[in-house]
């Protein structure tokens, strides 16, 4: 497999194996309670830019349905909220919306009930995408992923469960810091965790980084206040730094579990290499 530059590098998280499968659900915990707070709880999905990185796979197919190994994008994403009991899912759409409409009615997850919200102005950051949903959840805690991030139903629940626990009005974000390819982190957003668990930073270029932001948040009513206190179109970075300097953010430890951030071809390619590897394994898709 090759990471960002073209380093053989191990994949990120857990073997591939952790891999959700569209319809199958895998949820075998005990803890009824923490499967009734993931059925609570809504995901948003921001899927509206035009995923220009991928070059020409994403000149006629918007970034959600483009394949990956028989498989469109956005599919390992809803796979790993239905099978960690996530039942209701907003997308935020905006390339090629009317695409990622039909495909997603005509093909979805019979577990997940789908919203859609429309973000027309797809081609700035991702804060407008946000900003969008906010209409769907702006008065209760709510899980917020990306199309493009390949992740796994055990991450969403370890990110659930630690969230479950959190004072009122904090929120927190995936944490990974297990060791990965230099050529791989150097893309990555980074995190620099406080020993007691609250951010301190979080950017491509922080100091004193201890662990990748995975990609997938819980996020409390209360962000809303530091979306409305940034530039109204910035990266999401740029919101969550203004979290962690409200001391209202903290890190979810998922170390371990599988996640993949999808920007390039270059990262199509790696992907599909893991993701043949896993179904090479005994308990693999």
């Amino acid at each position: 497999m090759r990471g960002k530059g073209g380093t053989p590098i191990q994949p990120a998280g857990r073997a591939a194996s952790r891999l959700p499968h569209p319809g199958r659900a895998r949820y075998n915990r005990t803890d009824v309670h923490l499967h009734q707070a993931a059925a609570d709880m809504r995901a948003v999905i921001l899927a509206a830019g035009d995923g220009g990185r991928l070059g020409d796979h994403t000149a006629a197919t918007p970034k959600p349905l483009v394949p990956l190994r028989g498989r469109r994008l956005i599919d390992y994403t809803l796979a790993a909220l239905a099978d960690a009991g996530i039942r209701d899912v907003v997308v935020v759409t905006g390339y090629r919306e009317g695409q990622v409409i039909d495909a997603l009615c005509e093909g979805v997850d019979p577990r997940l009930s789908l919203t859609f919200v429309s973000n027309p102005c797809f081609e700035g950051q991702a804060s407008l995408s946000l900003r969008a949903a906010r209409r769907t959840c702006a008065d209760a805690p709510f899980l917020l992923t990306m199309a493009d991030h390949v992740l796994s139903s055990g991450l969403v629940t370890r990110l659930l469960s630690a969230a479950g626990g959190a004072a009122p009005g904090t929120s927190f974000v995936a944490a990974d810091s297990a060791l990965h390819s230099p050529d791989y982190t150097d893309e990555a957003t980074k995190l620099s965790v406080a020993a007691d668990g609250f951010v301190l930073a979080i950017g491509k270029r922080i100091a004193n980084a201890t662990a990748l932001d995975a990609g997938a948040f819980v996020l409390a009513p209360e962000a809303w206040a530091a979306v409305d206190a940034v530039a109204e179109d910035c990266e999401l970075s740029v919101i969550f730094s203004e979290l962690a300097r409200r001391r209202l953010l903290r890190a979810a430890d998922v170390s371990g579990e599988f996640w993949y951030d999808i920007d390039t071809a270059e990262d199509l390619a790696a992907a599909a290499e893991i993701l043949g590897a896993a179904t090479s394994e005994p308990h693999g898709l």
